[in-house]
């Protein structure tokens, strides 16, 4: 019983939502995935490190439409924006906890540090999850500054 309460006890696995450019191809030394999307049905390769993390999210909301809105901080904004610029004509590709969510074609360099998902694309659990993520990291942040005598 104790081994029950215990794991129903422990803390879930966080949201892990990357952002990633497609790789181009025919670039050396750069470390690539696949991965499969859908619209278009085809399999790309994309950058192993992502241009953006969870950890760079300010906010996910879910607007009047559904669609799913996810706003970066200074830092991820900054990333997006210079991901963006130098993708020009490659794909983004959007995973959360590892399925693909959005895969468009970069035509624009996203300058508002938000990245506008279709609805459904994530869920309601995974939204206030990251939201408490979010909240708790500040929240620690807040407990970590020294207090002033």
């Amino acid at each position: 019983m104790g081994l029950v309460l215990w794991m129903g006890a422990a803390q879930k696995p966080p949201v892990l939502l990357r952002v990633h450019l497609q790789a181009p191809e025919g670039a050396k030394g750069q470390v690539s995935v696949p991965v499969t999307l859908f619209q278009p049905n085809e399999t790309i390769a994309i950058q192993n490190l992502p241009e953006v993390t969870e950890k760079e999210i300010r906010k996910i909301s879910t607007r009047m439409d559904g669609t799913i809105l996810v706003e970066f901080n200074d830092f991820g904004r900054t990333k997006l924006e210079v991901g963006t610029s130098t993708g020009r004509g490659l794909i983004l590709v959007v995973l959360v906890n590892g399925r693909v969510v959005y895969a468009p074609r970069i035509d624009t360099v996203i300058t508002n540090g938000a990245i506008l998902l279709p609805a459904g694309s994530v869920t309601p659990e995974e939204i206030a999850q990251v939201n408490g993520d979010i909240s708790k990291a500040k929240e620690q942040r807040l407990k970590d500054v020294p207090k002033s005598s």
